[in-house]
């Protein structure tokens, strides 16, 4: 499971190299696919460690969009990024061949600023405790292997709080590890009880409004929940009145929501929508603008829309998080 790229950058470029980082570190990201086509020295340096330590300490890190496909007949996923086209306000998205593979069934997967921590799944035909985190900041992706759950889990749910990532079900139901909390400081594992334990069963409420809404697609974006909902609208969840509405203003995005995908991406909502009929793939990109306005309603505006990825094969969008790299 682990790998690593201990190379060192050697630019023949007519200046320092640590001028041309300190240089590369200010400019977006999106421009970094043309400029590696310049010259051999462009491509190495854009490719470099070096470049991407650079950027974290110029606080040039910025939010990337993940998607993995799973195509139709094939036993992987697909894994591509979702890049800002240079000079024009379009997404497309681009394909990831270095990307650690991942268990194509049932694994839970979770992006903790630069790296995404990735949780059981079935391997052979069995479920697995495994555990480990990909590092997303070099073109490589380096991944290195975790202490294992204290279970095997498929399709469990996760989230994080106070730099603990909750890994919740997945395995039996009334199992005393049914929460495995994992410490991102610590790299260790301890259970936490769950809704079945009965000295604390007064501490757990069902939420039935939220039941009701919630679907596979939805994403946090400041303590609200958005997922799409009826009539192919998209609906925002308040935890604190525990009520559903309908996000105005973007009411016509789209008539076909099923297999897509929506992702907090930094502070907007990115909505990834797989339009294609059998035997295609046409992935709609759009990004919103939130408002909250003062009578309690959500508005969206939207920011972008337009086609981010066409194949001749059919797929379904599996995963989408976002990154900060």
């Amino acid at each position: 499971m682990e790998n690593s790229d201990d190379s060192s950058l050697s630019s023949d470029l007519p200046i320092p190299n640590e001028i041309s980082i300190s240089c590369f570190a200010l400019v977006p990201r999106r421009y970094y696919p043309a400029l590696s086509l310049v010259s051999k020295p462009f491509c190495d340096l854009i490719s470099s460690r070096e470049l991407c330590v650079a950027r974290s300490l110029e606080q040039g890190a910025e939010k990337v969009i993940y998607v993995a496909l799973r195509l139709r007949l094939e036993e992987t996923h697909c894994w591509y990024s979702l890049n800002q086209k240079p000079f024009k306000d379009e997404s497309v998205l681009v394909p990831i061949p270095s990307f650690p593979r991942i268990p194509f069934w049932g694994s839970s997967v979770i992006a903790v600023g630069y790296e995404m921590y990735v949780f059981g799944g079935c391997v052979d035909g069995e479920l697995t405790s495994n555990a480990f985190v990909v590092d997303c900041r070099f073109p490589c992706h380096t991944s290195r292997s975790l202490p294992s759950m204290r279970v095997a889990r498929g399709c469990a749910a996760t989230g994080i709080i106070d730099g603990k990532v909750y890994v919740m079900g997945g395995c039996e139901a009334r199992s005393v590890d049914w929460i495995e909390v994992f410490d991102l400081e610590t790299k260790t594992w301890e259970s936490v009880s769950g809704p079945w334990n009965v000295e604390l069963e007064k501490r757990w409420e069902i939420e039935t409004a939220l039941n009701r809404g919630w679907r596979v697609a939805s994403c946090v974006i400041d303590d609200m929940l958005y997922s799409f909902g009826e009539k192919n609208h998209i609906y925002v969840y308040d935890p604190s009145t525990k009520v559903w509405s309908v996000l105005k203003g973007v009411e016509d995005l789209h008539e076909k929501y099923l297999w897509s995908r929506l992702a907090n991406y930094g502070g907007k909502l990115a909505v990834l929508i797989n339009v294609g009929d059998k035997g295609v793939t046409e992935i709609i990109s759009t990004v919103i603008e939130l408002e909250r306005r003062q009578e309690g309603e959500f508005w969206g505006k939207i920011l972008s829309s337009n086609r981010a990825l066409a194949l001749d094969v059919s797929s379904k969008i599996v995963k989408c998080l976002t990154v900060t790299i």
